[in-house]
């Protein structure tokens, strides 16, 4: 009888217990049943991890998908370093008017910050010899926000227009070819770009210089405007230069990237005449 009723005793104890285990798997209490690994960071979504990595749904501290290979933000600096930018030779200005070199002008186009003071312009006359070889700037020198640089003589308010000369260049070093010539843009002996010109469109391409770089032209040679004519006084002529069509491509060749227009030298490109 004393066995029976500890037998007895022994069951009450225990059933409770299973009961309770049997509820709460019934009633949505998790019951631990599996360990996961920690995952590496940034490597997005985890499809046996029921929390998804850990990270947002995918995503990581940069709002990004988690996929390996895009964890950098979009505007992600560029590495620094030297700006290798291209430098373009953009309008120029001769003088046709009898205003001296002084109101002679060589733009420049660069993104911003790019470095000139190692730049040199070199200016070819009809003969083929090079004239002139000036800096493009002083030490230290770095194109604007404006991304234009011009380099010339000091007398650009002859030509009223707005105008900005960034380097100006003494007359005893500077005079373009009013007629026939050539504009080299150069690194050392490196040609970054030419601009050969013309108002004779049979003139023909300028031989040579006698040293390197060789080449005068791309393609045929701009055309040089004539000098407008005079308004009625007290209005005073506009001076007239060729540069580069506003919005069109770089095709190498100087008679079809370069028109007429009013000139602007330090200002955005007035439309072609």
């Amino acid at each position: 009888m004393n066995a029976k009723r500890r037998l007895v005793m022994c069951l009450a104890a225990v059933l409770p217990i299973a009961a309770h285990a049997a509820c709460s798997a019934s009633n949505g209490d998790a019951i631990p049943s599996q360990v996961f690994d920690a995952s590496a960071l940034d490597v997005g979504t985890n499809p046996d991890d029921p929390d998804g990595g850990g990270n947002g749904g995918g995503k990581d501290a940069n709002g990004n998908d988690g996929a390996m290979g895009t964890d950098a933000p979009s505007d992600a600096p560029a590495e620094s370093g030297p700006n290798d930018a291209a430098v373009q030779i953009n309008e120029i200005f001769v003088d046709n008017a009898g205003l001296g070199d002084g109101a002679e002008l060589v733009e420049l186009r660069a993104a911003a910050g790019t470095p000139v003071d190692d730049l040199k312009l070199r200016l070819i006359h009809a003969d083929g010899q090079v004239k002139y070889e000036v800096s493009v700037g002083d030490p230290g020198a770095k194109v604007g926000t404006s991304g234009l640089w011009v380099v010339g003589g000091g007398s650009d308010f002859k030509l009223n227009v707005q105008s900005h000369v960034d380097k100006t260049v003494s007359l005893s070093t500077w005079g373009l070819d009013n007629a026939h010539g050539a504009v080299q843009l150069v690194r050392g002996t490196t040609l970054l770009d030419v601009v050969g010109y013309t108002m004779d469109a049979d003139a023909g391409t300028l031989a040579p210089p006698a040293s390197p770089p060789l080449a005068t032209v791309e393609g045929k040679p701009a055309t040089v405007p004539a000098a407008p004519p005079a308004p009625p006084p007290p209005a005073k002529a506009k001076g007239l230069s060729f540069g580069r069509k506003t919005g069109g491509a770089d095709t190498n060749d100087n008679a079809a990237d370069f028109c007429t227009m009013e000139a602007s030298p330090g200002f955005a490109q007035k439309p072609c005449k």
